[in-house]
């Protein structure tokens, strides 16, 4: 199989960097995009991105968009395409029929409907197929393949430290020292999520509300899961009693008594004495189709993450400023660092984040 050229990366990266804003919007399906270029003058002429919810997928729309144009031309798709029947026809069909001569592939797909034999299919119809193995491509469907891989979404984690190590002064909440630059990285994290999961502790201390504030994205708020405790879950919290337009659902133990609104859904996942296994509401978040989850915990939700190894990104935002005496520690034992490092992470190179510090940590193989 032929390696892609210089050009063909950086169609792929073009690719990679129109899908990245619409993570979060595709609902179980993966977000991929689509660019036709023309082989003789390496024009662009159409470019479509998985819709809104997940259908129509990027390559039929695509195609239709370049109509006979499309002839002859190369499709750069960031994901392996579809080949079998869901509720869309097989984006390969489309392909082979518009006469496109060449696919370059970002991402091979870890789906077992599609994996290997959309290639086939595609080669078998004298078309050439390259597969790239472009890390972007590979980046924006980390949540998909993890989805088909694990049965469970891709977890960052995201949590907010002063630079004496603290998340937060004792009984107060801790978005009181967040610059505005990490506020709204923080709300793009979100707005790429399938959903945001805190404690019942942190619904309770910090009280927030877990929405996206960015003009213009607010109707991007993913639905907000707490996670309920051995003691369930104050139902006067901004999540359950406030009313924002955007969706709260609460994650108990089977059977467990809990006294909620109708407004408010509950997941029910297996524990124990009302403490719930991560493991099976990872499972059962799986199996709702989602594939990135955000999670923003508090020490213990975070020591349990680690220890159970169901963090794939933690993300940690350092301040400038300090807490000092009455301060609550990011982590029970040791530094955050040390127990990252415990849990099997390795840092990134650090970044600036406005005026405070971004690290994100990633596991490790």
């Amino acid at each position: 199989m032929s390696q892609p050229t210089e050009v063909d990366v950086r169609w792929l990266d073009a690719a990679a960097r129109y899908a990245t804003p619409f993570v979060g919007t595709t609902a179980e399906n993966p977000t991929v995009a689509a660019l036709l270029v023309d082989a003789l003058d390496n024009r662009l002429i159409a470019r479509a991105v998985t819709a809104k919810g997940g259908r129509p997928h990027a390559e039929t729309q695509a195609i239709e968009a370049a109509g006979f144009a499309a002839a002859g031309a190369t499709l750069y798709v960031t994901l392996e395409p579809c080949h079998h029947w869901g509720r869309t026809p097989p984006c390969v069909d489309a392909i082979i029929r518009s006469g496109i001569m060449r696919v370059v592939i970002g991402a091979s797909d870890t789906h077992e409907a599609t994996k290997g034999e959309s290639t086939a299919r595609l080669e078998s119809a004298g078309v050439e197929v390259i597969h790239a193995n472009h890390a972007p491509s590979i980046a924006l469907s980390a949540g998909h393949a993890m989805l088909h891989t694990a049965g469970r979404p891709l977890v960052t984690a995201v949590v907010n430290v002063s630079a004496d190590g603290m998340i937060a002064r004792q009984g107060a909440d801790r978005s009181t020292f967040l610059s505005a630059a990490a506020r709204e990285w923080i709300d793009l994290l979100r707005t790429r999520s399938d959903a945001i999961l805190i404690g019942a502790a942190t619904a309770k201390i910090d009280d927030p509300t877990l929405t996206v504030t960015i003009p213009g994205l607010q109707s991007r708020t993913p639905l907000r899961l707490i996670l309920a405790g051995a003691e369930g879950v104050d139902r006067k919290v901004n999540l359950i009693a406030g009313f924002s337009g955007h969706r709260t659902a609460i994650v108990a133990q089977n059977g467990a008594p809990l006294n909620l609104p109708a407004s408010i859904q509950t997941f029910p996942v297996e524990g124990l004495n009302g403490r719930l296994s991560l493991a099976s509401t990872m499972e059962m978040l799986g199996k709702k189709g989602m594939q990135n989850l955000l999670v923003e915990p508090g020490v213990k939700l975070t020591a349990a993450l680690l220890k159970a190894q169901l963090v794939d990104r933690f993300a940690v935002i350092t301040s400038t400023r300090e807490i000092g005496e009455g301060g609550v520690p990011a982590s029970a034992s040791g530094s955050l660092a040390e127990a990252l490092a415990w849990g099997g992470m390795t840092a990134d190179e650090p970044q600036a984040l406005g005026e405070d510090t971004l690290t994100i940590y990633q596991r490790t193989a």
